[in-house]
């Protein structure tokens, strides 16, 4: 696969002047497809009447996580977990390209995630979780109770055993998204609450409000960053903790059909009560933030990327991954609107995807 730099040259090469582009929804994905359609010489209007960036991308915890999210997702597409691989790796430049143009530092620590085990199930999910990812060439490391708190001495001794994953990184989400807001507009991207005309060429990045996706709430806490956090990203189920340069965030709930935004203070207490037990000192975190985002989520848990219609482009559906998709979603919704055909493995993801397995 091409690198960041290498696709965004490929297509300016092009002849033709690049068509005028309508981009539905300003979340992580929107931003993202606009302002790579804008480096390739297109003219982009993005529109949202929320404020851009303020949905799930904002809401989320900002990890990179094809190993723990796609090797062993029961359920989940076939190819995920190369997607998600192949999207990872192009974290790195899509990086540096945005911090070079904008000055934003975005948090991107390439530290390991610790997965660590408290329970025989828990145990069982991680040795899984390995043997998946060996089956398809990808290293993890499995650890043993001490060698896991010796990494992590923040972790309490019901930790059991762990599983590094050299796969998995972190972000801050929230400095992407306003660094993407910052880029697109100097790349002379225009943003606008009306409704697009009907004649531009269009791309629907609206997130669970697309037909044939389903909103999946998750409810997040974030902590003061006092001392005695962990050091990276440590996962237990179900359960994250995730330390910020500013904050250190505990999720997430799983809750289908809920869209509220607004946190249960019950759930609240609780998710900081169960993140305690792994690590102690976080019982003593004030609490800064409290908030419920809406995952967008299809049948097999991956995107829909690719026509729908002539002149209609649909990508959403990022349900646990927008954040890890999003640079590599953008290339390849990128190249398309400006006459491109995906590679093989984009089309893997095409929207008709479920009408065609319909009997």
């Amino acid at each position: 696969m091409l690198c960041l730099d290498e696709m965004t040259a490929a297509s300016a090469d092009r002849p033709g002047r690049a068509p005028d582009i309508a981009i539905i929804g300003a979340g992580i994905i929107g931003l993202s497809c606009a302002w790579a359609l804008a480096r390739r010489g297109a003219r982009i209007t993005v529109y949202d009447t929320a404020a851009p960036g303020r949905g799930a991308s904002w809401a989320a915890a900002g990890m990179l996580a094809p190993g723990f999210e796609a090797a062993g997702e029961q359920g989940a597409h076939p190819e995920l977990f190369e997607f998600c691989l192949a999207g990872a790796a192009l974290w790195p430049d899509f990086a540096d390209a945005l911090t070079a143009a904008t000055g934003v530092a975005l948090g991107f620590d390439k530290t390991p995630t610790l997965a660590i085990a408290t329970c025989a199930g828990e145990a069982a999910r991680l040795a899984a979780l390995e043997a998946a990812l060996a089956a398809k060439g990808v290293a993890s490391e499995a650890l043993l109770a001490s060698e896991a708190r010796a990494l992590e001495p923040t972790l309490s001794g019901e930790t059991e055993g762990g599983l590094l994953l050299p796969t998995d990184m972190q972000v801050d989400n929230r400095a992407v998204v306003a660094a993407l807001i910052d880029a697109a507009r100097q790349a002379g991207v225009a943003f606008a609450d009306a409704e697009p005309p009907e004649a531009a060429v269009r791309i629907q990045c609206t997130g669970w409000r697309t037909k044939g996706v389903a909103p999946v709430g998750g409810q997040v806490v974030s902590l003061s960053p006092d001392a005695g956090r962990p050091t990276r990203v440590v996962r237990a189920g179900d359960l994250y903790i995730v330390p910020k340069s500013d904050r250190t965030l505990i999720g997430a709930t799983v809750e289908p059909g809920r869209t509220r935004g607004d946190a249960d203070a019950e759930i609240v207490a609780d998710l900081q009560a169960r993140a305690a037990r792994l690590c102690p000192t976080l019982a003593a975190g004030g609490v800064l933030e409290a908030w419920a985002g809406v995952r967008p989520a299809t049948p097999d848990h991956a995107p829909m990327i690719g026509w729908t219609a002539p002149a209609r482009l649909v990508a959403t559906g990022h349900y646990r991954n927008g954040v890890l998709l999003a640079p590599i979603t953008a290339e390849i919704v990128a190249d398309m609107a400006l006459g491109g055909a995906p590679s093989e493995l984009a089309a893997a993801f095409a929207p008709d995807r479920f009408a065609a397995a319909t009997p």
